[in-house]
């Protein structure tokens, strides 16, 4: 566990608890020396020394802890003190020698401070005492006491200090030691507390996502935090799919109206124009819009502003562009889409009931059949478009050309069907042409049947790819919000998800390997058989056996193997395992964790070949990263469950 650097705040809250108890021993043990003091006065009539050096030491300690309190140098004070009132002992008791035993009774009270600095001043009054009282009795000053013994040579008084300076280091180092335990035991506690808060924050950011709030903003307080990290890519990907399906769901609907608008439109050039533009300019929110058709004068040709809308009403508008005139002519003449940000002042001007304003930007779209272009679109808005909305720009304008095409087409008829009428004998003349222009009006019509079915078909296929997308987003969001797979449950977690894919994909057998690095293989954890709705693990394939599967799966991609037989990553298992058991395709997605190859998700389908799709990959890499955040849970509810309870 990573450990921080302790300020000397962090200590002074570390030890206060300590420092308070210790100090409420200690009051009790300088009362007890105070009255030790008084009764020994008793034997040799020294009560002044009771009084006067015991009293002078606790008012010592007491007024320092008073006027200083909070600095430490009172607990220096007690140390020496401590050395004093074992001096006075010996002193009152006339050098018994057991009154030298309170050194160390006060050596081991200070340990209580765990503080092995304290010992110091014990120790070196204790040594100038013993050196000064022993030197003094030794000359013959009878006032003097160190011992009772008539002599004490060198070797013996070396014997006893180094004794007392043995006993003082070995309770200066439990002091020390206790130190050490208190700082090790207060920052691991500070870093278990910080991964319950992460634990907690993520549990919380999980239950958002499940609601539904794919906006909610988690923020990393610790780059260590996996299961976070997970949780926010998970986010990520259910944002970007359920931004995917809006944007495809905008296009599918807006190419329904234009069609619709068209099939209501179809014997008047005019009205489909007005319609149109309304339509689009209405449905993509924008401010104005124009549609400009080409016309022909003689030989040459110009685009004419047909139909124009803006601000809920039509305008009715004359403006004629030649052919590379201005960026509505030079659309026409490249057949490509002219989109601008930066648009000139003098360009063009968005007029309301507020004023006159600058657009922010301008998009014009050539109206082109696949061989053919009839026309520009042009169109101004305050605000920018994002890319789909102008690819949906493309597509409707390809709807519209092939329907001018054929509404002119048409009109071109009619007029010639009414001039032959009144000309019957031109007809004759005529006849061929006549001829002629049925035949392109038939191919003209024949071809707006065929693309009238393309765009069926294409809005059937967009419709069955949404709802397939949206249950595959209800599985998975169903999986999110389970208990086991929210708790880290890994088996109950696994058999609902192994499960789930089965039902979605239709497939019969679908199940989930652990990669073993150390022994290159990969070990099944779960595997969900639809025949009899029962689940099996402890599979285990090593990578020697099957090298081309497992070098794939190294690789980090999708093995998508329609005929698990033949691919040339799954062939190995085509004797030994795909055979007797009748599976035919196969569907593996690799599972990461913290960046690296974790496992693999396995689909395999019985009796007949599957085709996968792309929308198929794409859920199963969802469920692997719903399993990589089981599998945190799991770890971190394992860390939970060992900590201690308070």
């Amino acid at each position: 566990m990573e450990t921080k650097k302790l300020t000397a705040a962090d200590k002074r809250e570390i030890f206060e608890l300590i420092k308070k108890k210790s100090d409420g021993i200690m009051n009790i043990a300088l009362a007890a020396y105070f009255i030790f003091g008084i009764f020994l006065s008793f034997f040799y009539d020294t009560y002044l020394v009771a009084f006067g050096v015991g009293g002078l030491s606790l008012v010592a300690y007491f007024l320092t802890k008073t006027i200083l309190p909070k600095s430490n140098l009172y607990q220096y004070i007690l140390g020496a003190v401590l050395a004093v009132f074992a001096a006075q002992f010996i002193y009152q008791m006339h050098g018994l020698f057991e009154m030298h035993f309170f050194v160390f009774v006060g050596s081991t009270l200070l340990i209580t401070y765990q503080n092995w600095r304290l010992q110091l001043p014990l120790i070196i009054l204790v040594v100038v005492h013993h050196a000064s009282f022993a030197y003094l009795q030794y000359l013959g000053n009878k006032e003097i006491y160190f011992t009772q013994l008539e002599y004490m040579d060198l070797q013996t008084f070396m014997f006893h200090g180094a004794l007392a300076a043995v006993i003082v280091a070995i309770c200066g180092y439990w002091a020390y030691d206790l130190e050490k335990k208190t700082i090790s035991e207060y920052v691991n506690k500070v870093a278990l507390e910080g991964q319950l808060k992460n634990v907690t924050n993520n549990i919380a950011f999980a239950e958002q996502i499940s609601s539904g709030n794919l906006t909610v903003a988690h923020n990393l307080t610790d780059d260590s935090d996996e299961l976070g990290k997970a949780l926010v890519k998970m986010r990520e990907n259910l944002l970007a799919a359920s931004t995917k399906e809006q944007q495809e769901r905008f296009v599918t609907v807006g190419i329904t109206q234009v069609g619709d608008v068209i099939r209501n439109n179809a014997d008047s050039l005019q009205n489909l124009a007005d319609d149109f533009i309304r339509t689009v300019v209405k449905y993509m929110g924008m401010n104005q819009g124009g549609l400009f058709l080409v016309e022909s004068e003689g030989s040459d040709q110009y685009l004419n502003l047909t139909a124009c809308y803006a601000y809920e009403r039509k305008k009715y508008l004359s403006r004629r562009v030649e052919i590379g005139q201005g960026l509505v002519g030079q659309c026409f003449l490249e057949k490509d889409i002219i989109y601008m940000t930066k648009v000139p002042q003098d360009y063009v001007q968005i007029t309301s009931g507020l004023g006159e304003a600058t657009p922010g930007c301008i998009v014009i779209v050539p109206v082109m059949t696949s061989d053919e272009i009839v026309g520009v679109m042009e169109l101004a808005s305050f605000q920018p478009l994002e890319k789909y909305r102008i690819d949906f720009l493309k597509k409707v304008a390809e709807n519209i050309a092939s329907s001018i095409v054929s509404s002119r087409v048409t009109e071109r008829v009619k007029k010639l069907l009414a001039e032959s009428q009144q000309q019957t004998e031109e007809m004759r003349a005529q006849e061929e042409e006549m001829r002629q222009n049925m035949e392109e009006l038939q191919a003209t019509q024949e071809e707006m049947r065929r693309k009238e079915v393309h765009v069926r078909n294409v809005l059937e296929e967009e419709q069955a790819k949404s709802e397939r997308a949206r249950e595959g987003r209800s599985v998975l969001m169903r999986l999110t919000k389970d208990d086991d797979v929210q708790m880290g449950n890994w088996d109950a977690a696994l058999e609902k998800i192994t499960s789930s894919i089965s039902k979605f994909l239709g497939v019969s057998r679908a199940s989930i390997w652990a990669y073993n690095e150390e022994k290159h293989s990969i070990v099944s954890e779960k595997l969900y058989m639809k025949a009899g709705n029962k689940f099996e693990a402890g599979t285990e394939l090593f990578g020697k056996d099957f090298p081309r599967y497992f070098k794939a799966v190294l690789a980090e991609e999708n093995i998508v193997a329609e005929n698990a037989h033949t691919h040339p990553a799954t062939s190995e298992f085509s004797e030994i395992y795909l055979k007797p058991l009748n599976i035919e395709s196969m569907l593996d997605v690799p599972i990461f964790n913290q960046g690296k190859i974790f496992g693999v998700i396995c689909c395999e389908h019985q009796h007949e070949q599957k085709k996968w799709t792309d929308e198929d990959a794409d859920f199963l890499r969802s469920c692997a990263d719903l399993i990589t955040v089981v599998y945190k849970s799991h770890q971190l509810m394992g860390i939970k469950a060992s900590l201690p309870v308070n």
